[in-house]
Order: C-alpha cells, then sequence, then structure tokens
C-alpha cells in the first residue's frame, strides 16, 4: 500500500507541474510603424498622411494586414480599410489613412500613451501574435510621436486591453469604431472578409494554452479519482 501511494503521489506532482509553470513572457514587437509626420491634433482628417512598417511582416503572414491605433495593450481601432492584396511578408505594409484619431475611436482621446500598430494575418494561421508598434501621446487636441515623459508603457510587455466603453452610434460608424472586429463596413464597400472578421485578435490568451488547462485539470481529477477507488478497495479487502 505504501508503494501504491509512492507512486500516486509521483503522478500527482507530474500531472500537476505544467499547472503551476509560469505564463511566457511576451515578445517583442515586430518592429515600429513610420509616420509621414511627428505630431498632429487628434481631429485632423486623415490622422497622419502615411504609416509604413519598419519591415515585413514575418513569413507566411502576409495575406492580409491592417493599421490601428488603441492605447497599450488594446483594444486597437482602424485608421485605414484593411489591407487584402497579399505579398505583405514581402513588401513593408504601407497605408494612407482615411479618418482622424477622434474618428477611429468615435470620440476624443483622453490624454496619455496611445499605439499605432500593424498587424499581420496569415491565410492558415490567422493573426500573428506580435505587432509593429510605435507609441504616441495625446495633450489635449494635440498628438506627438513618443511616449510620456512618465507612466510609459512596456513594449515588450502592455498591459491588458482596456474594456472597450460603448459609444452612441459606434457600431454604425462608416468610418469604423473601436469595435470588436478589425474592418468596420464601409458605406458601399464590402465588409470585412471572413479571414479578417475571425482573426481579430487583442492580446488575449491563446486556445491552445486553454485546451492545455483543461487537459491538465481532466487529468488531476482523474488521477484524485483513481486514489479514491484504491482507497475503497483497501478499506473493503
Amino acid at each position: 500500500m505504501k508503494q501504491i501511494r509512492i507512486a500516486l503521489a509521483v503522478l500527482v506532482a507530474a500531472t500537476t507541474a505544467p499547472l503551476l509553470l509560469p505564463a511566457p513572457a511576451a515578445a517583442a514587437p515586430l518592429g515600429t510603424v513610420k509616420l509621414s509626420q511627428s505630431s498632429g491634433t487628434v481631429d485632423a482628417t486623415p490622422i497622419f498622411g502615411t504609416a509604413t512598417a519598419s519591415k515585413p511582416c514575418p513569413s507566411g503572414y502576409g495575406s492580409d494586414a491592417l493599421v490601428r491605433i488603441g492605447p497599450p495593450g488594446g483594444p486597437y481601432s482602424n485608421v485605414a480599410k484593411p489591407l487584402m492584396s497579399g505579398g505583405y511578408d514581402r513588401k513593408a505594409v504601407t497605408v494612407r489613412p482615411n479618418r482622424s484619431f477622434a474618428t477611429a475611436l468615435a470620440g476624443a482621446p483622453t490624454d496619455g500613451e496611445w499605439w499605432v500598430v500593424v498587424e499581420c494575418f496569415s491565410q492558415d494561421l490567422g493573426q500573428h501574435a506580435d505587432r509593429f508598434v510605435t507609441p504616441v501621446t495625446v495633450t489635449g487636441r494635440t498628438w506627438k510621436v513618443g511616449q510620456p515623459a512618465s507612466g510609459a508603457a512596456d513594449l515588450d510587455s502592455p498591459p491588458p486591453p482596456r474594456p472597450a466603453v460603448p459609444t452612441a452610434g459606434a457600431t454604425a460608424s462608416p468610418t469604423g469604431a473601436p469595435a470588436t472586429t478589425p474592418a468596420p463596413t464601409v458605406a458601399g464597400t464590402p465588409g470585412p472578409t471572413p479571414l479578417l472578421a475571425s482573426n481579430d485578435r487583442t492580446g488575449s490568451g491563446s486556445p491552445l494554452a486553454s485546451v492545455a488547462w483543461v487537459a491538465g485539470v481532466v487529468a488531476v481529477l482523474a488521477v484524485v479519482g483513481g486514489i479514491m477507488l484504491l482507497t475503497r478497495r483497501r478499506r473493503s479487502g
């Protein structure tokens, strides 16, 4: 009986060890986003002339791309129409925005740090886990490239997404609001493709990680059940 208990203890330790491991650290941004100007106003249309990623998207993640803006860690809102021509893993993403900072958010941004990001998508793998990032700081009605003097967010490990605050008319905005879909419908043009709509990411945990946790919990429950069964048999014997 003692040997059985030792074996079960080892099995429990081996099963629960993966559940106690710390989550992997967030990876660094893919690069930066070069803006055509270093400052502007939140209500100027477009927000800036052009935005260009510092290099192409990672290999295999060049079927689609989005250029967006939002608080560190998200959620992010489109500043231009989705890019769906492909080949963005061979050439750097470049886009001309078609809306202002305030229009993209369906309201004036608050003072503080915001991120201009480029997101890369794969036809088969979905959205890449990382983004190209360039921080900007908002003060009143103006913004400028760079992080604030104090309270700057960590580019390598951004804070969790802020909860989206519903805004009147946000879902019906013809130029895109901070909705959960990355490609808001534009009047007179087709809506987001199923690929982009189904692969919108805001830094949440990977589904595979959730499956691993569930599998671990099931394994622990199975071990506990085995211990109880052996204990009952021992007593009945």
